[in-house]
């Protein structure tokens, strides 16, 4: 086997190795403020509405980069 081929082969089988080895990437973690905004709402469906602090945390989450 020709030197060039060899070394081919080689980072070819080390390409493999690494990818096997990887780790996915972790999910994107929602701002605080969406994260707060899914409790309000969670508190909504039992009742605990207010309906102000709803509409605060959705313009909040938008401002924040995230999507309500």
């Amino acid at each position: 086997m020709s030197k060039p081929l060899a070394l081919a082969i080689a980072a070819a089988l080390v390409a493999l190795a690494l990818a096997a080895t990887a780790q996915p990437a972790p999910p994107p973690v929602r701002p605080y403020s969406c994260r707060l905004l899914d409790e309000a709402e969670r508190k909504c469906a039992f009742g605990m509405c207010d309906k102000r602090e709803l509409e605060r945390l959705r313009k909040e989450c938008l401002r924040d980069g995230g999507r309500p």
